[in-house]
């Protein structure tokens, strides 16, 4: 009998881990290459056909003035995906860096650093982001600003825990106890041993910005018209659900499943860090 492998990922989880990864990749293929589509219907384009329901035409139906509903969950995902990247790679990075610091170097360091993640965890994470919103122009820039600081703070915390946990590892003393430099530890012993666990934060990062976006969205708040987003093109069919159904199941139906395969990637990922 083969002895058990901790780090080996059970099959049901392969399964649902390549499955996410699946859908995720199909994602992300029709966002990059979607203005080389010819299949796909310009998302601005006006029919006389409104409100229609899915068809071969029309994937996802039509709006009500016309325009193709495929075509602009397409177009939606290129700016909703891109926030969330540019949100998740920052909120990683600057949380990151901040939990490393204030786990490694404890002292008023970490008091400080704590101190101001604890009072941003605080602070109702839409209400903060919408005040940022408020006060500064709405536009792309200053909504991708705002829900990247929504991630920061809960990266900080949780890398600032493994930090803790690696720092008070044997090869760290010995490291320390040969005069390796701050910089080497850290760099050298640390960061590489949380490095899976800060990965699979992104996953969940990335969900969590696509939910704050589609939240400004839906309120107003988010990119202006006529750029497309996920959370606009739910704002816009949420007074029709009656008499187009639609317009708001599909657009919602492809952020489940995209927050779904985020989440699920994330969490299998995670669970198997930390084991290590």
């Amino acid at each position: 009998m083969k002895p058990h492998n901790p780090n080996r990922i059970r099959p049901t989880l392969l399964v649902g881990l390549i499955l996410a990864g699946i859908w995720l990749a199909v994602i992300i293929v029709f966002a990059v290459f979607a203005p080389i589509m010819g299949f796909l219907p310009d998302p601005g384009r006006f029919s006389l056909n409104v409100n229609q329901g899915p068809s071969w035409g029309a994937w996802f139906g039509t709006d009500e003035i016309g325009r193709d509903l495929f075509a602009r969950v397409v177009w939606g995902s290129r700016l909703s995906l891109l926030i969330a990247l540019i949100s998740t790679a920052f909120g990683t990075i600057v949380g990151g860096f901040l939990g490393l610091l204030a786990g490694y170097f404890k002292g008023w360091i970490d008091d400080f650093i704590s101190g101001t993640v604890n009072i941003m965890l605080s602070l109702p994470a839409l209400i903060f982001a919408l005040l940022l919103v408020t006060i500064l122009e709405q536009n792309l820039r200053n909504v991708t600003i705002a829900v990247s600081l929504l991630s920061t703070p809960a990266v900080a915390r949780i890398v600032r825990a493994q930090t803790l946990r690696i720092a008070s590892r044997g090869y760290v003393e010995v490291a320390q106890s040969i005069g390796a430099t701050r910089l080497r530890i850290i760099f050298r012993e640390i960061l590489p041993n949380i490095l899976p666990v800060v990965l699979s934060l992104c996953f969940i990062a990335f969900g969590i910005v696509i939910v704050a976006e589609g939240s400004l969205s839906f309120i107003g708040k988010s990119v202006p018209s006529p750029s497309i987003t996920w959370g606009s093109l739910l704002a816009s069919g949420r007074g029709k659900l009656e008499d187009a159904p639609h317009l708001t199941i599909y657009p919602a139906l492809i952020i489940f499943l995209t927050l779904l395969s985020v989440n699920y990637a994330g969490n299998v990922l995670l669970n198997r860090a930390s084991r290590n």
